[in-house]
């Protein structure tokens, strides 16, 4: 599926929705460097509360359609220049966190702009990249 998407081209929207759905899968991947187990717990028998309903159901891995995306958006992102790369990838990993969109100001003052300006950078690289396909 992700070669026929690329293969149609994409608008600035979809590229958009594509690198947000990219940065919440990078969340949910585990990590590449396993943390060291530096202590060890003895095995305690869990309370009856802490075990959620039959309804209840917890997804922390990504679906193989969903990883697929996630190259696909890195593979899309190598197009750009480095520094709009950055800013493609610091904007969707800013707004995988939360549920109102990238923090627009955040972003501005880490890289010693105006956020306006840090959000226009964004819009012109997606519509640069949509073209480029």
């Amino acid at each position: 599926m992700s070669g026929s998407m690329a293969d149609r081209g994409l608008t600035a929207i979809e590229l958009h929705d594509l690198f947000l759905e990219a940065a919440v899968t990078e969340r949910w991947l585990p990590a590449a460097k396993q943390k060291a187990r530096t202590t060890w717990w003895p095995e305690m028998r869990a309370e009856w509360l802490s075990y959620a309903d039959e309804e209840t159901q917890i997804r922390l891995t990504p679906s193989a359609d969903q990883v697929d995306r996630y190259f696909l958006a890195i593979q899309l992102s190598s197009l750009l220049a480095d520094t709009e790369r950055k800013l493609v990838w610091a904007v969707a990993l800013s707004a995988s966190k939360r549920s109102r969109g990238p923090r627009w100001k955040k972003l501005g003052k880490m890289m010693g702009l105006d956020p306006r300006t840090v959000e226009s950078r964004y819009t012109t690289a997606l519509v640069k990249l949509s073209r480029c396909l």
